[in-house]
């Protein structure tokens, strides 16, 4: 017995207590059936036997299954937990600021192994860690685990180089810089090859290339294409989106106008923007650009591009607004303040000059331009005449002082009708621009508009460029309102002229107005003809006028030529004529004196005022003269005697000033 309890023992602890007792049951069941020789015994033990070996091998059964399942389970956990080794957090900084480890405040995203344990099923636990640019912990060391970084600098998430943010940038900048960045994410979002926006021009018939990101070489160079029958134009023309999933390599280059060559291209689509200044329903209106974009690979566009797109046309047409609210406001405000200038000059110096030169100056500032002219009726000449001239290059163009041909010229039909011109293509026009026989070797387009008042039409602004469709409707405005102002001006200066005709003497200075001095000027050439006497006549301005304007304000340049006029009047005789010519000049007729002799005088009155020091509100200053000296030869006429005048006038403030010339 205590063997057999022995070998139980065994038994159970080998193979486990359940499968012992069915061995042990097993083996008591043969012995007992070989040792009994009765038949129900047998049978008896022949069935306790058999059940033992059901159950031994069902329970050795269930163990081997639960051994696999265990095994499977183990082996799909180390799988997991191998994986889990592989994957990685990122982490984003956004506490790091400069230091001495990063003295350029970069910014370092960091990619950290995530620790995973097994609760349950499908739970795990994870521990990130932050380390600095470069650094492993010790812990990471030890379980083998590997650090990735990558340094992001400020200008990964900023342009912080770009000019909208060194300085307060022009609405046309801004627009072009979003615009830009829109057309970029299009071409990532739909790995597109191209994509362009295009402007309608309905005016001109053009399609003008606004902006385009593109991988192409064989972008075309030129930025305007007229409407004809490709694809962008026909979505401009129909306001409806164009698609094409298969482009016939043959019909390429009428497809697709942006290109100089075949491009490839196998899928197109073509997208209306649409905008409405007005406020109306921009569906009743025709599309103002066209986005297009273009692919390498087929049917690479379909509906839910469309519908992509659409959501970015929406914001293209807002930024479209935004631009446009904002340049309407810039061109307003600079052209009040040229308004301002031009009325600020002229109130400082009211002169013919002066209204001329700021009209110029202005128009200048406001629109690009070549060629510009100013032309107005010259009573002397009884003619139309160009008075300001200003030319930019190279080419020849029309001559200060040159009488045009009125109305024949393109200027003359401006003044005679008090209608503007604005002519896009100057080739497509047999008229001539100022007069017959004019040869400019240059093509352009050319606006001119009237310099006209609510009474009367003075002249004409005309500007030209050597390109083709250069001036806008808005530059018909900008000009129209600086021509209005200075027509205003001009408007007033001829009215003081016309007062003047009435008045004899200067109520500044005292001396003889202009007209009475040229009346006088004739009577006395009679006399020296007739009684074969000599005559003078002497100019004399002040230097650098403008500037003594700029200091002293108009008032006080008045007083400044009041000193001048004293000290003529102090030397002069009684029968002398003295008369002011112009706002900075004075005209005198020595009798019966040779040009010698008015040299030595006009001499003695150049030295007397330079050392004459003026008090202005309690700021001293001495002012130079210019003078120019001519003597009356026998004939001569008036016109011929103030002309050579004005001449050797003119000589004398091109050498320096304070200086007198003779002729």
């Amino acid at each position: 017995m205590k063997k057999i309890a022995k070998v139980l023992e065994f038994l159970q602890t080998a193979l486990g207590a359940g499968e012992g007792v069915f061995i042990v049951i097993g083996i008591i069941s043969v012995i007992v059936g070989i040792l009994v020789d009765i038949f129900f015994i047998r049978v008896l033990c022949l069935i306790v036997l058999t059940g033992s070996g059901v159950l031994l091998f069902t329970t050795f059964r269930a163990k081997q299954l639960d051994i696999q399942i265990g095994f499977s389970s183990a082996k799909s956990f180390f799988r997991s937990h191998s994986k889990s080794e592989m994957m990685k957090k990122l982490i984003f900084d956004d506490f790091q600021s400069h230091s001495e480890e990063n003295p350029e405040g970069n910014f370092s995203i960091e990619s950290i192994p995530v620790t995973q344990q097994p609760t349950g099923h499908h739970a795990f636990s994870q521990t990130v860690t932050q380390t600095k640019a470069g650094a492993v912990s010790p812990e990471e060391r030890d379980f083998g685990a590997s650090v990735v970084q990558k340094e992001f600098a400020v200008s990964d998430f900023f342009d912080i180089g770009s000019e909208i943010y060194k300085s307060d940038s022009e609405p046309r900048t801004e627009f072009d810089f979003l615009l830009n960045k829109v057309l970029a994410v299009i071409k990532e979002a739909l790995f597109a090859h191209t994509v362009a926006f295009f402007w309608a021009n309905r005016e001109k018939n053009q399609m003008v290339l606004e902006a385009r990101i593109t991988e192409s070489a064989d972008f075309f160079a030129s930025r305007r294409f007229p409407i004809g029958q490709d694809l962008i134009s026909n979505v401009a023309l129909t306001g409806k989106p164009e698609f094409i999933n298969e482009v016939n390599p043959m019909s390429e280059m009428e497809m697709f106008r942006y290109y100089d060559r075949p491009a490839l291209v196998k899928s197109f689509i073509g997208v209306p923007v649409y905008f409405s200044k007005s406020g109306d329903n921009p569906a009743m209106d025709q599309p103002v650009a066209v986005i297009a974009v273009d692919s390498k690979a087929s049917d690479d566009f379909g509906p839910e591009t469309l519908l992509t797109l659409g959501k970015f046309t929406k914001l293209i047409s807002a930024l479209i607004k935004s631009y446009n609210d904002k340049y309407d406001l810039l061109l307003d405000s600079e052209l009040l303040s040229s308004i301002r200038r031009l009325q600020d000059r002229v109130r400082t110096d009211f002169s013919l000059g002066t209204i001329i030169q700021s009209l110029a100056e202005e128009t200048s500032k406001l629109i690009n331009w070549d060629f510009l002219s100013i032309v107005l009726y010259d009573e002397s000449k009884h003619a139309w005449v160009t008075q300001k001239v200003t030319n930019r290059t190279s080419e020849g163009f029309v001559l200060p002082g040159q009488i045009i041909d009125f109305p024949d010229s393109l200027v003359g039909q401006v003044i005679r009708t008090n209608a503007h011109c604005n002519i896009d293509d100057v080739e497509t026009s047999s008229s001539v621009r100022y007069y017959t026989g004019e040869k400019f070797g240059y093509a352009g387009s050319i606006l001119s508009v009237p310099i006209i008042s609510l009474n009367k039409c003075y002249g004409a602004l005309t500007i030209e460029s050597k390109e083709k469709f250069n001036f806008s409707r808005r530059d018909v405005e900008i000009l129209y309102r600086l021509a209005e102002n200075t027509a205003s001006a001009l408007e007033i200066y001829y009215m003081q002229d016309v007062i003047n005709e009435y008045v004899i003497i200067d109520a500044q200075t005292g001396m003889y107005s202009k007209k009475f001095f040229l009346q006088k000027l004739e009577e006395e050439l009679e006399r020296a003809d007739d009684a074969a006497n000599e005559l003078s006549m002497i100019f004399i301005t002040v230097d650098k006028a403008a500037d003594v304007t700029q200091r002293f304000t108009r008032d006080g340049f008045e007083r400044v030529m009041l000193a001048l006029a004293k000290a003529i009047r102090a030397g002069v005789r009684s029968y002398d004529i003295v008369g002011r010519f112009d706002a900075n000049r004075f005209g005198i007729l020595l009798v019966n004196t040779a040009a010698n002799d008015a040299y030595l005088w006009a001499e003695k009155i150049r030295k007397n005022l330079a050392g004459l020091v003026i008090n202005l509100d309690g700021k001293t200053f001495s002012i130079t003269i210019s003078i120019g000296v001519c003597g009356v030869l026998e004939g001569m006429r008036k016109e011929d005697l103030v002309g050579n005048t004005a001449a050797v006038l003119n000589k004398a403030t091109e050498a320096g000033g304070n200086v007198v010339r003779v002729y």
